[in-house]
C-alpha cells in the first residue's frame, strides 16, 4: 500500500505500488479522447451528419478544456485532495467516452468530448503534484515514466481506432477507452480509502503563500508557462496544419504527409523518457535546454522555408525535437517548487498560459494564410514566436529561483 513519504531515496515502487499503477494508468488515459476521434469521423458521418463547423468545434474543445483544467483544478484539489481530484477526472473521462459511444447527433458527441477532455484537463494539472506527493525522491524518473506512457496514449488510439471499428463498430472503438479509465479508477479509490484521514506531510506552512499570492506574480512561474506554451503552440499548429503545409510546399502525397505527421508525434516518446532526467541532472543550468530547443526550432523552420523539397523528413524531425519543452515544462513544475501545494498552483497556472495560447494558434494560422496566401509568412511567424518566447523564459530560468521564494518576496 502506497503512502506519501519524505524525500528519502528508495526503490521506485517500494511501498507505493498503488500510486505507481494509478499514475501509469491515468497517463495511458490522458490523450485517448483527443487521438481516437478524428480517424473515426468518416465512419461516424455515416451514422449522422457531421458538417465542417461541427468538426471544427470538436477540434477546438481540447485546448480550451485543458485551459479550463488549469483554472479549476487547483481550487478543486484544495477542497478534496489530489486522490479525489484524479478520481473526478477519471469519472469525467468515463462519462465522456460513454456519451461519445452512444451519441445520436453531433451535439451529444460534442458533449461527450467536452466531458472527456475536461477530465483530461484536470488530470493534466493534477499529475505533476501527484508525482511530487507520492514519489518525492523519484520525481524525474516517475515524470519520465508517465510522460512516456502519455506519449504512447497520444498515437496508439489513432493507430488502432479504425481497425477496431472495422471489427466492433465505431461505437465500440470509442467505448474501449472507457474500460481503461475504469481500470485506472481502482488504485486511486484504494489510495483515497487508505489515506483519507492522513495529513499530507509534503504541504508545508509555506504553502499558504501560494494561496494568498497568485502564481502570476512569480517570474519563474511565467517562464514555465512560456516553455509549455511554445511546445503547445507548435504541437497544435502542426497537428492542425502540417499535412496541408507539406503537401503545398514540399509536394508530398497525402499519405506521405500523414507519415511525416506521425514522425513529428513519435519523436515525443523518446523525448518524454529522456528529458526529465536530463533536466534534473542539469540543475541550475536547465535553461540551456530551452536554448537548445530554440535552436531546433530555428533550424527546422528554416529548413522548411529554404529547402522544403529536400530532406523534409529531417526538418519535421528537428521541429519535433524542439518540443522537448513539453516534458521539460512538466518536470520544472516540480523542480521549481518546494511542496505539493505550490506544485499544483504552478501546474495550473502554466497550463492556463499554454493552452489558451495553443487554442489561438490554428485559427490564427488559417487567418494569416488566407490574408497572405503564403505558408512562408505562417512558418516565419511560428519561428519568430517560438524563439522570441523562449528568450525571456531561458533568461528567467537562468536565475535558478524557486516559485515559492519569489512569492514570499511579493507577499
Amino acid at each position: 500500500m502506497s503512502s506519501p513519504t519524505a524525500d528519502t531515496p528508495r526503490a521506485l515502487i517500494a511501498g507505493r505500488f498503488l500510486a505507481f499503477a494509478g499514475l501509469v494508468l491515468v497517463a495511458f488515459s490522458m490523450r485517448a479522447a483527443v487521438a481516437a476521434l478524428s480517424p473515426l469521423i468518416p465512419a461516424i458521418s455515416q451514422s449522422y451528419e457531421l458538417n465542417t463547423a461541427a468538426i471544427a468545434l470538436l477540434g477546438s474543445i481540447a485546448p480550451l478544456s485543458f485551459a479550463a483544467g488549469g483554472i479549476f483544478t487547483p481550487r478543486i484539489e484544495r477542497r478534496i485532495g489530489i486522490e479525489r481530484t484524479l478520481i473526478l477526472a477519471l469519472v469525467l473521462m468515463i462519462v465522456g467516452h460513454v456519451l461519445r459511444a452512444t451519441s445520436v447527433n453531433w451535439q451529444t458527441l460534442a458533449l461527450g468530448t467536452l466531458s472527456a477532455l475536461v477530465g483530461m484537463g484536470f488530470a493534466n494539472v493534477a499529475m505533476p503534484p501527484a508525482v511530487r506527493k507520492y514519489f518525492p525522491d523519484k520525481v524525474s524518473t516517475m515524470t519520465a515514466i508517465y510522460m512516456s506512457v502519455m506519449s504512447i496514449s497520444a498515437f496508439l488510439p489513432a493507430l488502432i481506432a479504425v481497425p477496431v471499428a472495422d471489427v466492433i463498430s465505431w461505437r465500440g472503438s470509442l467505448l474501449q477507452w472507457a474500460i481503461f479509465a475504469v481500470i485506472a479508477l481502482i488504485p486511486w479509490i484504494l489510495e483515497y480509502r487508505a489515506h483519507r484521514n492522513d495529513k499530507n506531510p509534503n504541504v508545508a506552512d509555506t504553502a499558504e503563500v501560494v494561496r494568498k499570492v497568485h502564481p502570476w506574480r512569480s517570474p519563474t512561474a511565467w517562464s514555465v508557462g512560456l516553455v509549455l506554451a511554445v511546445s503547445s503552440i507548435t504541437g497544435y499548429a502542426m497537428y492542425a496544419w502540417m499535412p496541408v503545409i507539406l503537401i503545398d510546399i514540399a509536394g508530398v502525397t497525402p499519405a506521405q504527409s500523414g507519415a511525416l505527421l506521425a514522425l513529428f508525434a513519435g519523436i515525443g516518446l523518446p523525448l518524454a523518457f529522456v528529458t526529465p532526467g536530463l533536466a534534473k541532472r542539469m540543475g541550475k543550468h536547465v535553461h540551456w535546454l530551452v536554448t537548445i530547443s530554440s535552436l531546433f526550432y530555428l533550424v527546422g523552420y528554416l529548413g522548411m522555408l529554404l529547402a522544403p523539397a529536400h530532406l523534409i523528413w529531417l526538418w519535421v524531425a528537428i521541429i519535433g525535437t524542439g518540443c522537448l519543452e513539453f516534458p521539460l515544462s512538466l518536470t520544472l513544475v516540480n523542480l521549481r517548487t518546494a511542496n505539493v501545494r505550490s506544485s499544483m498552483a504552478l501546474s495550473g497556472f502554466a497550463q492556463i498560459v499554454a493552452y489558451l495560447s495553443a487554442a489561438m494558434a490554428p485559427p490564427l494560422m488559417g487567418i494569416l494564410y488566407s490574408s497572405t496566401n503564403s505558408w512562408t509568412v505562417v512558418l516565419t511567424t511560428l519561428l519568430i514566436v517560438s524563439v522570441a518566447a523562449n528568450i525571456p523564459a531561458a533568461l528567467i530560468l537562468r536565475r535558478n529561483r524557486m516559485v515559492d521564494a519569489e512569492l514570499k518576496l511579493t507577499a
